[in-house]
């Protein structure tokens, strides 16, 4: 899995956005300037969440966007799929749209490593919400989330 420069935005827009959460809806403009992202490619970024349901927009002179629910109830996990469409894609995924056949199909001893992998990612992004994030930031600086010690440990 690569984190893309889309992932990356998407986080910290929904971040901003869940900084502001409760109160008006944020303009595309002041989310660019807060994030230090291009408006074009907030914009891009703003109709995916959009339509994964992430996000809600607001027409008009106070218009905006908002999260659509609680900070607590939005994982990185949806965020990446929303802009990414996959969380992680394995190489073994490539081969089923036609395009080549694998030299090790039915008999590769990787693939298992990769989905295994994949699962992680995975489990370990469905578990971290935008409240977890901001809640650590604005915890004791230097401490390990626990949503990070647990995933080290094994848990």
């Amino acid at each position: 899995m690569r984190i893309t420069s889309s992932i990356e935005y998407a986080t910290r827009l929904m971040l901003t956005l869940a900084e502001e959460h409760g109160k008006a809806p944020v303009p595309a403009e002041r989310l660019a300037d807060a994030d230090n992202v291009p408006a074009d490619y907030v914009s891009q970024i703003l109709v995916k969440l959009r339509r994964a349901g992430l996000v809600t927009s607001h027409r008009g002179s106070s218009g905006g966007y908002a999260l659509s629910r609680l900070p607590s109830e939005i994982t990185i996990e949806q965020v990446v799929r929303a802009v990414d469409g996959a969380v992680f894609e394995e190489v073994c995924e490539r081969y089923d749209e036609g395009t080549k056949d694998c030299r090790h199909q039915g008999q590769c001893a990787i693939s298992p490593v990769w989905s295994k992998l994949g699962e992680l990612v995975t489990s370990y992004f469905e578990s971290v919400t935008l409240a977890a994030i901001l809640q650590q930031e604005a915890g004791a600086c230097g401490k390990s989330p626990a949503w990070l010690e647990k995933l080290a440990s094994g848990e």
